[in-house]
């Protein structure tokens, strides 16, 4: 039987099987569509809230999905009398789930602890709705398009923005539209150009996946069309990490793709990049608020020429299938060579964007973006022997970074998934998820294997897409951003959802748990229930923080109380609102001379530690509280645990050498010299502390010195100013 005929009749099977699942199952059909439109709308919105990576966005879209994943469990067995977890890579993702719970109680910051735990809950709904939704290939192909129109939508709003089409100030439908393109790099509303780059890549694949999976020659095409615009936003992001990754994930799809879709991939991939090359100059010197018309012009000309040039070639669609092996092969090296040529005549003659040429020339093992990881990672190292069997909860990185970075550096993030999991959740936890992925993408190649035509079509463009998300997070915070991970288990339950279908009478058992529990997923139920109130407190109190947070900054003290006690009520683990609460408390007992107040700002000091144990800041302000309140040796332990979590912060030791002058200060003021006389010399010592410090911790890579932001540890101006001060004092005595 010929491929065509094999499609043909895979079509008109599924069909039927469609069909008769509609007539008896005609009841609850349309409930089932309205449970994935829902989905669907969610997973599609999600890159367009800052890639949900601040909680203001994040908890409500949480709440959303925990409240319809709870709804679809009573659904499910409303409908089918159960609702029963059986697959082992369900149980897998529980495991991975348990150990982000588990250091919860000796976390670094225990509200970072239980947020990444619940963004892990989150991502298993996502991912048991696709999985048991995504049964025909009209369901999958609703999610997929989903997911595609999604990463459109990132480029349209990143070419927007470079032609400010929308206000920076706007906010539609509550979407920051602020920082979506900066220094010529579209970042679109995941805030960050490689963020951008990676979801645009993942888009990418799908646009292939879907113009590959539809047999309508006009729809086909149109697809290949749509592809060539996110190509053309892709490109614009200059994410060289995304250069690399891309080209490997795509050589995936083809190998794992039917023959006869491997030779369209080929020709119609070549024939979209044609406009998308040609273009880019053009394209790029229209980014600019004065070529507004001229932009979208050429970007539908892009899209038109490459519908036009993909629609031509399904014309002589059979004769390509008809040739042999070797003239296909040898066409195709052929190929690469003239686009190989093409792309240096066009680097010769200047035809690509020189933002474009200097981001590709400066991929390099020297390149400052490449050493700095190299010490980011070194440095995360540090980290995990401290806690390497469960690590120290999520957020780890963030938390203790300070204390063991080789230089002065500041980032929020890891920049390696990988890493981020060893330390969060440490060996334990990153073993589950090699094994998860390995288990996952192992049985991805065993439905491979049974060369259902279909099938495959979907198993090597999924496959594809997340494998570039995956290879990318290696290099990148992207999965730190909650939607690319909901993209990628939207997809994954999708691609879950075919290869259960293709190993269900080879290895369908083997897939599954013997005796699956029966109270498993109705607990994961009423956790996601009491997610849903916990979500949306935790929202109030991220709302209230944020504005107690402001009227403290301007000194509005009733404003801030009023503020912050909400907040540390609604999140009470929120270590920044405790700080910001007992600061406010200490401003309002002084001004009202009540020990009571000042007892009850002391208390949320405490607890402000307690949650963010490692946190400078809160201990440098626990330290000042206690020693302008008389407790000077519990007040000076706290400056030199500040000191301790962020050692190579050289304004700490202005602080110290200041605290330490004033308590010698107000000793020598009592008349006690000697007393004095030993806070002096602390201070006296700084210069050399800091000396010592820089030669056993400082290691700047030999690449990053007299870089732009990479500031040597150094004695302070003030510092000195101090030192020479108490130093006149010394010799006065």
């Amino acid at each position: 039987m010929t491929a065509q005929k094999q499609k043909k009749n895979a079509y008109k099977k599924e069909n039927i099987n469609i069909l008769s699942n509609n007539i008896s199952n005609n009841s609850y059909l349309w409930i089932n569509y309205l449970f994935l439109a829902i989905l669907s709308l969610v997973v599609l919105m999600s890159p367009f809230y800052r890639g949900l990576y601040f909680d203001y966005e994040l908890l409500a879209f949480q709440a959303i999905i925990f409240s319809l994943f709870v709804a679809f469990v009573i659904y499910s067995f409303i409908k089918e009398k159960t609702f029963l977890f059986k697959e082992k890579f369900e149980y897998l993702l529980l495991l991975f789930i348990g150990v982000y719970f588990i250091p919860f109680f000796f976390a670094a910051n225990k509200r970072l602890a239980i947020g990444e735990f619940m963004k892990y809950i989150f991502y298993f709904a996502i991912f048991i709705m696709a999985y048991r939704m995504a049964k025909s290939i009209l369901e999958r192909k609703i999610i997929l398009n989903a997911l595609f129109i999604s990463t459109l939508g990132v480029a349209f709003f990143g070419f927007q923005a470079s032609v400010g089409l929308i206000p920076e100030s706007s906010r539609p439908f509550g979407m920051a539209m602020n920082g979506l393109f900066v220094q010529n790099m579209i970042n679109s509303t995941l805030q960050y150009h490689n963020t951008a780059g990676t979801v645009l890549a993942f888009g990418m694949i799908l646009g292939l996946l879907l113009a590959l999976l539809n047999e309508n020659r006009f729809i086909s095409s149109l697809y290949f069309g749509l592809t060539s615009v996110v190509t053309s936003a892709f490109i614009f992001t200059y994410s060289r990490g995304c250069y690399v990754t891309l080209p490997i994930a795509l050589f995936i799809m083809f190998l794992m793709l039917p023959r006869e879709k491997r030779i369209s991939l080929v020709f119609n991939f070549v024939a979209l990049m044609i406009p998308v090359v040609i273009l880019l100059k053009p394209i790029s010197s229209s980014m600019n608020p004065n070529s507004k018309l001229k932009l979208f012009l050429l970007l539908f000309i892009e899209l038109l020429v490459a519908f036009i040039i993909c629609l031509a070639l399904t014309l002589i669609k059979n004769l390509l299938n008809k040739i042999s092996n070797k003239v296909y092969l040898f066409g195709f090296i052929i190929v690469v060579i003239i686009g190989i040529i093409g792309i240096y005549i066009a680097y010769v003659k200047k035809l690509l964007p020189q933002d474009l040429v200097s981001k590709i020339a400066s991929i390099s093992f020297k390149e400052r973006n490449f050493q700095e990881r190299l010490v980011f990672y070194k440095d995360g190292l540090k980290i995990f022997l401290k806690s390497p069997i469960f690590g120290y909860g999520g957020g780890t990185w963030v938390s203790l970074y300070f204390m063991y970075q080789s230089y002065l550096y500041f980032t929020t993030q890891s920049h390696n998934y990988f890493l981020q999991v060893l330390l969060d959740t440490g060996i334990i936890g990153f073993g589950i998820l090699v094994y998860l992925l390995y288990f996952f993408y192992s049985k991805v190649l065993k439905a491979w294997k049974q060369k259902e035509y279909l099938s495959n079509i979907i198993i090597a463009g999924v496959t594809a897409a997340t494998v570039q998300l995956y290879l990318h997070s290696i290099w990148d915070f992207d999965f730190s951003l909650a939607s690319v991970q909901v993209l990628l288990f939207a997809s994954l339950g999708v691609l879950y959802s075919v290869v259960k279908e293709k190993l269900l009478d080879s290895e369908g058992k083997v897939l599954e748990i013997k005796k699956p529990s029966k109270v498993l997923s109705p607990m994961v139920a009423v956790v996601c229930f009491f997610l849903i109130i916990i979500s949306l407190n935790f929202r109030v109190g991220h709302y209230n923080a944020n504005l107690g947070s402001q009227a403290l900054q301007v000194n509005d003290i009733p404003k801030a109380y009023e503020y912050l006690s909400k907040a540390v009520s609604s999140d009470p683990l929120l270590a920044s609102a405790r700080l910001d609460y007992a600061t406010t408390l200490t401003k309002l007992g002084d001004q009202k001379k009540d020990s009571g107040i000042l007892q009850l700002a002391n208390e949320n000091y405490k607890k402000a530690i307690a949650y963010d144990r490692f946190n400078s800041r809160i201990r440098m302000s626990y330290g000042a509280f206690l020693l302008s309140h008389g407790d000077i040796e519990n007040g000076l332990k706290e400056i030199n645990n500040a000191i301790k979590f962020q050692p190579l912060k050289p304004y700490n030791y202005e602080i110290k050498a200041d605290a330490y002058a004033k308590v010698g200060d107000y000793y020598l003021s009592k008349g006690e010299k000697e007393k004095a006389k030993g806070y002096y010399k602390v201070v006296l010592e700084i210069p050399k502390e800091i000396e010592k410090l820089k030669k056993e911790r400082e290691k700047i890579p030999k690449e990053l010195i007299g870089q732009e932001k990479i500031t040597p540890f150094e004695t302070t101006q003030r510092t000195l100013e101090i030192v020479n001060y108490v130093n006149q004092k010394v010799k006065g005595l």
